[in-house]
Formats: structure tokens, sequence, C-alpha cells
């Protein structure tokens, strides 16, 4: 019986010891996933990235043949890794409704892989979790598929199945946008090429689109606002009759009963 007893003893501190490591390695993990919040510089739109989207638009026409002028089965067009940057800080510009010099996010690609930086807020005041992703982005018939390379939260490296979670939340996450959706349908396929560049592959027939969704990189957020509120304006016009014509319409009545009289 003492014995039994003398055994159990030892499961419980055993236990009690497993629980105190376990609190111990989890306030340890915490306190290098979370810091203080972090910003980065908003990205800037002018003169020199509307250029820059111009001048991927003209490459377009030379993707479609080969050297012999012949039209090819696949187009295929290489983008460096500046164009690259040019494309994603004008997606972002684009996104931004209210004017600001800093955003809790960034994404840089560099050496063919996308680096994302992503600060969340936690329900602690003034502290956040600080995310790092490193992700190779492919894309099939329009749907996007992001593979992780490495990530961190804060200083603690992520293990392989959060890296999933969180590509796999970041694809969902563009995907449900109606515009990147649009984007990417364009596209036979989307891929990292050599020296950093970003490979992008479509049917010469959907030339148009492709132009259609280069060009719309390249205009301004405050342009596409504007025309979506004068197609606003125009539905409201087209569907309102226009009080002049009604008075005449009463005018004429009124002018025939008269005359019958």
């Amino acid at each position: 019986m003492a014995g039994k007893r003398g055994c159990l003893k030892k499961i419980l501190i055993g236990l009690l010891i497993c629980l105190v490591l376990a609190v111990f390695i989890l306030i340890a993990a915490f306190s290098l996933a979370v810091g203080g919040p972090l910003s980065y510089p908003a990205p800037k739109y002018g003169a020199g990235e509307t250029s820059a989207i111009a001048n991927i638009v003209t490459r377009l026409a030379r993707s479609l043949v080969d050297k012999e002028g012949r039209v090819v089965d696949t187009a295929v067009l290489k983008l460096s890794q500046k164009e690259v940057q040019t494309l994603i800080d004008a997606a972002i510009a684009r996104s931004i409704r209210v004017e600001t010099l800093s955003l809790p996010y960034r994404a840089v690609w560099d050496a063919g892989r996308l680096h994302v930086n992503y600060s969340m807020p936690t329900s602690i005041h003034g502290k956040a979790v600080n995310l790092s992703l490193e992700l190779s982005p492919y894309v099939e018939d329009g749907e996007l598929t992001l593979i992780p390379g490495s990530g961190s939260a804060g200083r603690l490296p992520l293990p392989g199945f959060a890296l999933d979670i969180a590509a796999d939340k970041l694809a969902e996450m563009a995907m449900r946008d109606d515009s990147t959706r649009t984007a990417l349908s364009a596209f036979t396929r989307i891929e990292p090429g050599e020296d950093g560049t970003l490979l992008l592959m479509f049917d010469p027939r959907d030339v148009n689109t492709v132009v259609r969704v280069l060009k719309s990189a390249g205009e301004p957020r405050e342009e596409l606002d504007r025309d979506e509120d004068d197609s606003d304006e125009d539905e409201e016009s087209d569907g309102d009759d226009d009080p002049d014509e009604d008075d005449e319409e009463d005018d004429r009545t009124e002018d025939s009963g008269d005359d019958e009289d």
C-alpha cells in the first residue's frame, strides 16, 4: 500500500513539474512572439510608376509572337524584380481609400519570393504580434497558391503547420477580393522565374483582358472612385424622369382639351 502511495506521489509530482514547464514555455513563447506594434511607409504612386506599367503594357506585343513572327500558343511576359514591386505597390496604393503615411503591413518582392510583414494588434494595450512570412506565389488557371518558405511571429520561428495555415489564409483573403480574382483569371499561369523575375503566362487571345488588368493597376485610386461615382450618377439619372418633360406633356394635354371645347 505504501509503495502504491509513493508511486502515485511521484506521478503527481511529475505531472506538476510538466505543468510548470509548460506554463514557462508558453510565457517564453508569448514574450518572443509579442512586441511593440510596427508600421511601414505607405507606398507612393506617381508618374514614375505609371510610366513603368505603361512600359510593361508596351512589351506585351513582343510576347505574342516568336522570332519568326508567328503567334505563340502561350504568351510569356517576364517581369523584372523592380517591375513586380511596382505592381505590388500600385495594388496597395489603390486599396488605400484614406490618405495615410504608414501601414501595419508591407509586401516586398525579393529574390523571387514575396516577403510579407504584418503587425497584428492584440488585446494587450501597446502590444502586437509582428508576423513575417516568406512566400512563393503560383497561379494556375486563376487560382492562387502561396507556398511558404519560412516565417516567424516576432522572434519566434513558426512551425511548418502554422506556416501552411497562414499561407492558405492569405491566399483565401486575396481571392475574396473581386479585383484580385478578376486580374488573376486573365492568366493561365504565374510563377517565379530566375533572378528574381516573375513569369506571367496567358493565352494570346486574351491579350485585351491582360492589357486591361495591367492598365487598371496604373490608374490612381481617385480616378477609379470617380469613374464609379460617375457610373452611379448615370444610372440614377437614367432612372429619373425629367420634370420639364412632364410639365410640357401636361401643357399639351390642357391645350388639346381647350381646343375640343
